[in-house]
């Protein structure tokens, strides 16, 4: 049986498919050709930040490191059914944080996503900043979402609305767990 491809082992097919050298995608993202080979050997779990900038100089979403079935093009239902048990979970290495994706791909107008983030220190001051509109709600727990230098605290049942290409951050803060839903357009993750 033959093993399955891990995100470090995509990334380093992906590049290659697209005939990058490391060189290449360190100037792309101003990542060191030492630290990009220590990533796709697998040797260092690198930040959601880090594998953004990968994945964005590649032309691919994070979620088609983990499960290369996104990338293939499909006959697409009008009506698609994602259950429970088969949603694709985006998993960062050493994080408090879990993303399921509920949408049936990334081939659609829109991306939901579920996320889940355990009590505890979980901060990653990653700035994020693409194309498109993000919406986010929260079900459960309270929430800081930082657009460019606001400040925003959320709580349970309170939702917030921004266009992407502002600089943004975001974290579950207290001491319980959270969630919160998010829907973002076009696909980006």
């Amino acid at each position: 049986m033959e093993k399955p491809l891990t995100i470090f082992d995509n990334i380093r097919k992906t590049r290659r498919e697209k005939r990058f050298t490391l060189k290449k995608m360190a100037e792309e993202t101003g990542i060191s050709v030492n630290y990009l080979s220590q990533i796709e050997r697998g040797n260092t779990n690198p930040s959601i930040g880090i594998l953004k900038k990968i994945t964005s100089a590649l032309g691919i979403s994070l979620l088609e490191l983990g499960d290369e079935s996104l990338r293939t093009p499909f006959h697409r239902e009008e009506v698609a059914v994602v259950r429970r048990h088969m949603r694709k979970k985006l998993v960062y290495p050493k994080s408090k944080l879990e993303e399921y994706l509920l949408t049936p791909d990334l081939n659609r107008k829109l991306e939901v996503l579920l996320s889940e983030s355990k009590p505890g220190k979980y901060r990653e001051d990653v700035w994020y900043s693409h194309e498109g509109e993000e919406f986010g709600f929260v079900l459960e727990g309270q929430y800081e979402v930082t657009v460019k230098d606001k400040v925003y605290i959320l709580n349970e049942g309170d939702s917030i609305y921004y266009p992407s290409h502002l600089p943004h951050k975001m974290r579950g803060i207290g001491h319980k767990r959270c969630k919160t839903l998010w829907v973002i357009t076009p696909p980006s993750f």
